[in-house]
């Protein structure tokens, strides 16, 4: 399969201008279809970075909706037949991506899998449907008919057709995995990449300054950011229409795909950024939601949470900042405007 994941993030690990600190020791693999990177201080042992890369392995041989044999592809194969016993760790995820389908009253909504299978966006072979197909992919989503049995440790999906994905979850449980590892070994300080659209901050940088992390301009070629956004024990996460997307009668059809639609979404926006406590269980499907709901419910969204906060880009080079980011956000490119959010 060819990828079209383009990076999110710069991340700024330039020192202070006396004798830096040493550098971190990096250590890479390509697990849930894209590059994960640990960068950890204190040169941890190769044991550390082992036994996180071997756990991110077992989850993704879990909750991988690219893989045959994983336990979610046989639930989605079992759909309309019977219940199938999963992990505990797979019931833990597709719990969580039910309480951010009700959250957002299922504008995220793991079902998603007969409509985003359908686009095949990202794949050698993407299309745009037909409307029919549309429809028929549009009918079989709806969380509310993913039934989990906690005593019997089965998930079951009540029609025939229905797929799960939980990839964008299943990442953040993985950092959370990741971290957990790695705080028993004793790291204090590092950044766990988990495919550039999804950053974990683990403590502080050496030297005791917050990390700073550079926002990839969504307008542009890789490598391009147009402010930066700073701090510690910190997640950050981004969804965009860039990430992945293929062009078809000169019209670009992204991965972000709108439940009430059946299609990509179409909301005005470029660029959603969440700034989050580390290990939050929202932060994926929190940007995915915000995405697809637009500026002004999305915005609304992430102030009634506590502790979230967000940076938005409309599709017109305006940005929007929500009333938690504060000081952390640096605006660097001026073919931007900052503005003020829409009141309530």
């Amino acid at each position: 399969m060819i990828r079209l994941l383009l990076p999110f993030f710069l991340i700024s690990l330039l020192g202070c201008q006396e004798q830096p600190p040493p550098g971190p020791k990096v250590e890479q693999q390509e697990i849930f279809t894209t590059l994960i990177t640990l960068s950890f201080y204190n040169n941890p042992s190769d044991a550390v970075y082992s036994a996180i890369f071997d756990r991110l392995h077992q989850i993704d041989g879990w909750m991988s909706d690219y893989r045959t044999d994983s336990e979610i592809s046989r639930v989605s194969a079992n759909a309309g037949l019977q219940p199938l016993k999963v992990s505990p760790e797979t019931l833990h995820v597709v719990e969580q991506a039910l309480a951010e389908s009700s959250l957002t009253n299922g504008i995220f909504d793991p079902s998603i899998g007969p409509v985003s299978h359908l686009w095949n966006v990202g794949s050698d072979n993407p299309k745009v449907p037909t409307a029919q197909a549309i429809a028929g992919a549009r009918a079989l989503v709806n969380f509310r008919d993913v039934v989990i049995d906690e005593n019997a440790g089965t998930l079951f999906l009540k029609r025939k057709g229905m797929q799960l994905d939980v990839g964008g979850v299943a990442k953040g449980f993985a950092m959370d995995e990741a971290l957990s590892l790695a705080r028993k070994a004793g790291v204090t300080s590092g950044i766990f990449n988990m495919g550039n659209s999804s950053i974990g901050l683990l403590g502080r940088k050496p030297g005791g300054k917050p990390w700073k992390i550079g926002l990839q301009d969504p307008f542009q070629a890789n490598g391009a950011y147009f402010a930066t956004v700073e701090g510690f024990e910190m997640t950050v996460e981004t969804s965009g229409p860039y990430q992945k997307f293929f062009m078809a009668g000169g019209k670009r059809y992204h991965h972000i795909m709108d439940p009430r639609t059946g299609s990509p979404a179409d909301s005005g926006l470029e660029q959603v950024t969440l700034l989050l406590p580390l290990e939050t269980k929202l932060a994926d499907g929190l940007s995915t939601s915000c995405f697809i709901l637009g500026l002004d419910k999305g915005l609304a969204l992430i102030e009634s949470l506590p502790d979230a906060a967000a940076v938005f880009v409309t599709s017109d080079h305006k940005v929007i900042l929500s009333s938690r980011v504060g000081s952390r956000f640096t605006l660097l490119d001026k073919t931007f405007t900052l503005v003020s959010p829409p009141k309530f």
